[in-house]
């Protein structure tokens, strides 16, 4: 069985910030990731305010992020944690859910947050991957000049609004309780006219046989149907820790509770970025927790 000093459970700038810091500490890692590198950052066609960079993409701050651990010999493993294990202090089992297993002395959950689902849609699992999608600049060629939705009133929609209405023929957003998304975000959205808002509306369903070809939605009150091929919720996010058996490091919505060094009730078991229990989540704040954990666990690796 693979051994390494640490496993870190995630590749968003948390984990690949810990990566980073531990492999030029000489610490023998490993990343494990399921997904596209970065966590939520691919998902974001610009940020403009991460420092150094008046304007990046979130694709190619991932990209800069993960060659960086790569290049400080982090290594990359591909797949999703089925359950960790509590050896000893110092022995920590990961086990993938294709079921291979890793050892190492110390483990940083860094598995992010993953989006919120709509139930109270109709069909909304029903269509995941065939006119549902969750990330507009992944998935947002698909629907090449083709009318689109977007479901939410915060900062996600709002921001991924622009550039989906860059390759759709028309973006709806539907905001069901108010909108929440920085004035900067919603002005800019106001601006581009194959993009309308429709406040004080929800979508009640989506209707098609093989893939979305209409929504129903009620719009100020009025039911109507309308043609739309892809549809985008953004509702929110909920922490990613469904692999995690001892609840007593979790609070009651899920978020792991960690003290000033990053670390959990279980000695060696950290955790960073936004499945901590925390009132900010941005990319600057995932690297300084990921730093703040590397830190400490380079410390006590040289010590062992």
């Amino acid at each position: 069985m693979e051994k390494f000093d640490v496993i870190i459970i995630g590749a968003g700038p948390a984990g690949l910030t810990a990566a980073i810091y531990l492999g030029r500490n000489n610490a023998s890692v490993a990343f494990i990731e399921g997904k596209v590198p970065g966590g939520k950052m691919p998902e974001q066609s610009k940020i403009e305010n991460y420092p150094g960079f008046d304007l990046i993409s979130g694709v190619e701050l991932s990209n800069r992020m993960l060659m960086q651990a790569r290049e400080n010999k982090a290594k990359f493993i591909f797949g999703n944690v089925s359950h960790i294990e509590n050896i000893s202090d110092h022995e920590k089992e990961v086990t993938l859910e294709n079921g291979n297993k890793y050892l190492a002395k110390v483990i940083i959950i860094a598995s992010g947050m993953k989006n919120v689902v709509p139930l109270d849609v109709v069909n909304i699992e029903k269509f995941n991957g065939r006119g549902v999608s969750y990330c507009a600049i992944c998935d947002g060629a698909i629907y090449l000049s083709k009318p689109c939705a977007i479901i939410g009133g915060g900062n996600s929609a709002f921001d991924e609004a622009p550039f989906l209405a860059s390759v759709a023929s028309e973006v709806h957003i539907f905001v069901r309780d108010g909108i929440i998304a920085e004035k900067k975000l919603v002005d800019d959205v106001k601006k581009i006219k194959n993009i309308t808002i429709h406040e004080n509306s929800k979508i009640l369903e989506l209707k098609g046989d093989n893939k979305v070809e209409s929504i129903i939605a009620n719009i100020d009150g009025k039911v109507q149907e309308m043609d739309i091929k892809g549809v985008f919720p953004y509702v929110g996010f909920k922490p990613a820790t469904s692999f995690i058996t001892n609840k007593e490091i979790m609070n009651s919505r899920g978020f792991i509770q960690v003290d000033k060094n990053m670390e959990t009730k279980i000695k060696n078991i950290f955790a960073i970025g936004d499945v901590v229990e925390k009132d900010i989540r941005q990319i600057t704040t995932a690297t300084s927790d990921g730093t703040i954990a590397a830190k400490v666990i380079g410390s006590r690796i040289n010590m062992d």
